[in-house]
């Protein structure tokens, strides 16, 4: 009642501020936030897509056998077994920090682009 109780008075109403998302702006981040992914994949994550390869136990074995120090010491398989399996795990949790933190920044500077 009392909104229109105003309007018929004639009184002047509060300016509302309309944010709006610039499209220009959208685009420069989002063109950003992809070469941001394309860098990572092509200087972290090529060099070591090998990591995600190994949690197949035939290519670990593959692996293994292809190293040239492990044919001369047979009984280190394990201790090196355990090693690849923990780079792999610290490979795996840096790459889901790096989608969470990069992603996490993308929506925050969207959002922050549309509260201005």
């Amino acid at each position: 009642m009392g909104k229109s109780w105003r309007r018929v008075l004639g009184a002047p109403q509060p300016e509302r501020k309309v944010s709006m998302l610039s499209l220009r702006y959208a685009m420069v981040l989002f063109v950003l936030y992809f070469m941001f992914f394309w860098l990572f994949y092509r200087f972290y994550f090529r060099p070591r897509i090998y990591l995600l390869l190994l949690a197949e136990h035939s290519y670990m074995d593959h692996y293994i056998d292809k190293l040239p120090h492990m044919c001369d010491r047979p009984d280190e398989r394990l201790g090196m077994i355990e090693f690849m399996l923990a780079k792999r795990k610290r490979f795996v949790r840096t790459m889901r920090q790096f989608v969470f933190t990069a992603t996490a920044v993308y929506v925050a500077l969207l959002i922050i682009g549309a509260t201005l």
